[in-house]
């Protein structure tokens, strides 16, 4: 049984220093990311997606100094 416990003990401390030595890395944002193609390639509906960009397109002209023409 001696000989069982040093493998058990051993075989622990390899599980110990193999969790040590993967560190969790966190993908990295993407900076050439294109936004546009993120907007588009969502599975949304089409009216839901319409009122959205309306509305932040509304918030924009709200705070710049363009004019609604009618």
């Amino acid at each position: 049984m001696d000989f069982l416990d040093s493998l058990k003990e051993i075989k622990g401390q390899m599980v110990k220093e193999q969790k040590t030595q993967t560190p969790v890395s966190r993908p990295k944002p993407n900076p050439n990311r294109d936004e546009f193609k993120d907007i588009f390639s969502e599975p949304e509906v089409i009216a839901d997606k319409e009122a959205r960009l309306r509305d932040e397109f509304m918030e924009f002209i709200k705070y710049s100094d363009i004019k609604k023409l009618d």
